[in-house]
């Protein structure tokens, strides 16, 4: 099998199992995006490497907000768009380029671009409170033809942990890592060690060092040095893979080496991009996999329980739930319902994840409006919801089940998945060697 059969095999042994809907869902994201052939690269660093700059500089536009203090609060992903939809686009607004922003609670926004500070600036956005989860931006560009995503990441480090907790999860996302650093500051430990975690995600590193222009040559040898003896490490490379590691010395404000690291990255993605992909995929599905153990592992504790703290967890959830649903005739239409029902989403994932352990998944459309809804239809989608997980939980930890061959069955069932597993686990790591 190769990683997208893998990828398959995996999201169809998942879907047997109401204990593994994320994962089926993750694995089917990670299928579409083998077959779709788009590739992410993400720049990621400390706060105040000039992430934000490099990007402008590599597009060929002012598109991001920069600034003397930490800017970006938020991920920002820039998409190529050809130039007659961009300028179809501006022509119907009459406006400046418009950019989407997709916020927390599943809705979502068109804005300027020109405004895009109030919300990716850390200033503006502080700790993000407006509640953005990411922003899309399409141009023209040409470094984007043939479908790659370039990232803007907040920066790591900074006193704001919310823009280290976003840059490690979308790191998780990525394909392909630009990973900056600069003369300004030797490569610390918070670098170090976020590197050593981003290392188990991406297909591709791109080491850039920033800033040259404010060095001579000579400390610039040292420094690039210094540098590429400890990645050796961090990265945990053989002789011929650090060989292989190279380190591009940038001014991203100047624009000095830039145009070799892009074409340094186009010829990866023409001549390797399927391998990246294949790698990146495969790296996040041993992820996957192996947090699926550990979920696994909880849940066969909460199986063991006591009978009286067992029954205590799922009162307080009926209780819970009852609640809730006395609730719904106190709201009248609205605007922002959709939003509620988000929201109420994410209140049950985490209070499931608090009782008893796991991920019970709810998918939450991205960019869905903000409509009026009558009180009625929200009603009726939360009562389904609140149905469902009922159900669904009684069902998963056979709640009061007295039929001994039952509990048997699901035990075999879990062995099976986790025999499975191990199979894929290994079939995955022969295929990245």
């Amino acid at each position: 099998m190769n990683i997208l059969e893998t990828t398959i095999k995996a999201r169809e042994l998942f879907s047997e199992f109401e204990l593994c809907r994320l994962q089926e869902q993750e694995t089917q994201k990670l299928a579409e995006r083998l077959e779709n052939k788009k590739i992410t690269i993400a720049v990621i660093g400390q706060f105040k490497r000039g992430k934000t700059t490099l990007i402008n500089t590599i597009l060929g536009s002012e598109l991001l907000p920069v600034g003397i203090v930490p800017i970006t609060a938020a991920i920002t992903r820039i998409e190529y768009a050809d130039p007659g939809a961009v300028k179809a686009a501006e022509a119907a607004v009459k406006t400046e380029p418009t950019a989407t922003v997709y916020f927390t609670n599943g809705l979502s926004e068109e804005v300027p671009a020109a405004d895009l500070h109030e919300y990716i600036s850390e200033q503006e956005n502080h700790d993000n409170e407006r509640g953005v989860a990411e922003v899309e931006l399409l141009t023209d560009a040409d470094f984007l033809k043939g479908g790659l995503t370039l990232v803007d990441t907040p920066g790591v480090g900074s006193v704001h942990e919310q823009n280290s907790k976003s840059a490690m999860d979308f790191a998780r996302e990525s394909d392909g890592v630009i990973f900056m650093i600069s003369v300004d500051s030797p490569l610390n430990q918070i670098e170090v060690d976020f590197l050593r975690k981003v290392r188990k995600f991406a297909g591709k590193f791109y080491f850039v060092v920033n800033k040259i222009d404010r060095v001579d040559e000579e400390e610039l040898a040292e420094y690039m040095d210094y540098c590429r003896s400890l990645i050796v490490g961090i990265m945990d490379l053989d002789d011929d893979e650090a060989k292989a590691i190279k380190l591009l010395p940038v001014s991203a404000r100047k624009g000095t080496g830039v145009e070799e690291l892009t074409e340094l990255i186009r010829e990866d993605l023409l001549t390797r991009g399927a391998e990246i992909m294949e790698r990146s995929v495969g790296l996040k599905l041993l992820e996957i996999l192996n947090n699926t153990r550990t979920q696994i592992a909880s849940y066969r504790e909460v199986l063991k329980m006591a009978p009286n703290v067992f029954n205590r967890r799922f009162k307080e959830m009926s209780l819970l739930l009852h609640n809730q649903r006395e609730q719904i005739g106190n709201l009248e239409d609205g605007q922002y319902m959709r939003a509620r029902l988000n929201e109420e989403k994410a209140f049950l994932t985490r209070k499931v994840r608090e009782l008893f352990g796991i991920e019970y998944y709810y998918y939450v459309d991205r960019g869905e409006a903000a409509e009026l809804m009558r009180r009625d239809e929200y009603a009726a989608e939360l009562t389904a919801v609140y149905d469902e997980l009922e159900s669904t939980i009684n069902s998963i930890f056979m709640y009061k089940e007295e039929n001994a061959y039952a509990v048997a069955r699901r035990i075999e069932d879990l062995n099976i998945l986790i025999h499975e597993m191990r199979k894929l686990t290994r079939q995955i790591e022969r295929e990245l060697k």
